[in-house]
């Protein structure tokens, strides 16, 4: 089941860097606005719920969605094994132009934040 990317809530976070907004659930890509980028993020094969993989869709051990407002770097399979350590924070971005700001829940609030 997937669902519309207007109408959901999410948890802004950081992946490699970059502000992103987070999702466990499977968000439809054609109701994500032009301008966004939407990857899938597999978990540990384990089920210890450990993000391992970004790629553009994910079939098997879907851990989540993300969205960000500029692409991410793939290798050329579509493929990025996440580096918990460096690529992955459950933390929005921070840093000297964020400390006022309000954490993102909704695709318009990450729009009028981050969008170009």
């Amino acid at each position: 089941m997937t669902f519309n990317a207007m109408t959901e809530h999410y948890e802004e976070i950081t992946v490699c860097g970059k502000p992103a907004l987070f999702t466990s659930i499977r968000i439809k890509r054609d109701t994500i606005p032009d301008g966004l980028y939407a990857y899938d993020v597999r978990h540990d094969d384990e089920c210890r719920g450990i993000p391992c993989e970004i790629a553009p869709f994910v079939m098997v051990n879907h851990w989540g969605t993300i969205i960000l407002a500029e692409p991410l770097d793939l290798p050329d399979d579509g493929r990025r094994y996440i580096d918990e350590d460096t690529d992955w924070n459950y933390a929005p971005l921070d840093g000297e132009d964020t400390a006022n700001h309000k954490p993102c829940t909704t695709i318009s609030d990450f729009m009028t934040a981050y969008a170009h």
